[in-house]
């Protein structure tokens, strides 16, 4: 009985430190310059995440994940945001702008809250001299 608590609180103990991890990586991301939430659309369902801004890049980290690692990347050079539309999000009470982009040739669709979208358009237009213009239709 003795060593079945034991295990049981070794247990509880790793299980609490996970979720200190997860909940300090997402804090850690959201709290840096240029962060805003942000979706992925994957297949047929919509994914959680933050992007960042970088100089040279936005950066997509998933929400549901222990890694400190982006999982996209997509160059400022390669990516053009092609259409956006903006939707009532059907979970709570707020618009939502979903943009279909294009990075290097590939498909890519995004949604994010108004806001962080004119974000993103003013990020992308704003690139260095010499760099393409024309990637906000």
């Amino acid at each position: 009985m003795r060593d079945a608590v034991i295990i049981l609180v070794v247990v509880a103990l790793l299980a609490l430190a996970l979720v200190l991890v997860f909940l300090w990586r997402l804090r850690s991301i959201a709290a840096r310059v240029g962060s805003f939430q942000c979706a992925l659309h994957a297949g047929s369902r919509w994914l959680p995440g933050i992007a960042t801004y970088t100089r040279e890049a936005l950066v997509w980290y998933d929400v549901v994940s222990l890694s400190r690692r982006p999982r996209h990347t997509w160059d400022r050079e390669e990516l053009v945001i092609l259409e956006r539309t903006v939707r009532q999000d059907p979970h709570r009470d707020a618009l939502v702008v979903e943009a279909r982009c294009l990075h290097d040739s590939q498909p890519l669709q995004i949604a994010a809250a108004p806001a962080a979208f004119e974000g993103l358009a003013a990020w992308l237009e704003s690139a260095p001299p010499g760099a393409r213009n024309n990637r906000v239709i």
